[in-house]
């Protein structure tokens, strides 16, 4: 029998069932205790299947050991936590997410772009501190509506967040390597422009794209300094995307530019220590809603169950 394993400790259980009724014995993480590269070499001996999250890092050093066929399935979108040789390997497969999560990264999103220019952050602040007045304002709210949206990636969050700009009747800008693998978009009213020019022009602009080597630090201090100085910047994708020292650094320098973070904090937790009424930052936390959570352990039990089936006698 195929055996899976998964790190994951609150697996959905209907995701469980999906798997247990495919005649596949797994066994759950109890201690929600994130194995080492060593630990995982262990767990590869005794199981076909690994079932990880994103903080589950896939060293090259695993590849050592294997001498059959396993599956790494990843409840992210990204796969930058698992080594590229690991990825390319012909001994894994490796499944990711693809569209469970991208509904509520865009709510996520547009929550952002909301609070920072209906400036909700900033007015409680100041009902906090007792200056709950509209004279203590840095400036007026903002309405949304017909503020030019430019969006950087054309995959499935950035579907889902078109949808939600077409009722504040945004013009749609984007930005994306291979503009024409997604001429559907056309018939949103999008219009495909390089990354400088939607800098320069968007009022809204939306960071959608995996990390890779040619989107590491995409955004970076040049490209920072192109955007309005009253613009809204969101990004809901991997930080390292965008230089986020020189992104905070423009915020502090010109209060009316507008900041929406929900990236890993490791490492940054004394940047964002300080209150800035221009800035919002979530711990990376936008695609993991209580319905996305759902979706995304169901995606990927039915990935493994369906790779199963079609390629049995590699597993056995």
């Amino acid at each position: 029998m195929i055996k899976a394993y998964s790190v994951v400790k609150d697996l959905n259980e209907e995701a469980i069932q999906v798997i247990k009724q495919n005649n596949i014995d797994l066994t759950c993480n109890s201690t929600g205790i994130i194995p080492t590269t060593e630990e995982i070499i262990l767990l590869l001996k005794e199981y076909d299947i690994l079932i990880i999250g994103i903080r589950t890092l896939i060293k090259k050093e695993i590849l050592n050991t294997l001498f059959s066929k396993k599956i790494i399935a990843t409840l992210s979108v990204g796969v930058d936590h698992i080594d590229k040789e690991v990825l390319e390997h012909p001994l894994v497969e490796v499944m990711h997410i693809k569209t469970a999560n991208a509904l509520s990264v865009a709510e996520h999103i547009f929550s952002f772009i909301l609070s920072l220019n209906k400036r909700i952050y900033e007015l409680n602040t100041l009902v906090l501190k007792k200056k709950g007045r509209r004279k203590n304002l840095f400036e007026n709210p903002d309405d949304i509506s017909e503020k030019t949206l430019g969006l950087i990636g054309a995959g499935n969050i950035t579907r889902q967040v078109i949808k939600i700009a077409q009722v504040f009747h945004m013009p749609m800008l984007c930005y994306t390597k291979h503009p024409e693998k997604h001429t559907d978009l056309l018939k949103y009213g999008i219009r495909f422009i390089t990354l400088e020019e939607l800098l320069k022009t968007s009022d809204i602009i939306t960071v959608n794209l995996p990390l890779t080597k040619e989107t590491n630090r995409l955004i970076a201090k040049d490209q920072i300094k192109l955007m309005k100085k009253n613009a809204t910047f969101i990004n809901t994708s991997r930080r390292d995307i965008v230089d986020t020292k020189a992104l905070i650094d423009y915020a502090e320098e010109n209060k009316t530019f507008y900041v929406g973070l929900d990236i890993d904090l490791d490492g940054y937790e004394k940047l964002f220590s300080k209150y800035r009424p221009n800035v919002l930052v979530t711990p990376h936390t936008a695609g993991v809603t209580k319905q996305a959570n759902k979706r995304m352990d169901i995606e990927i039990a039915e990935k493994i169950v369906d790779f199963l089936h079609k390629n049995e006698e590699t597993m056995l």
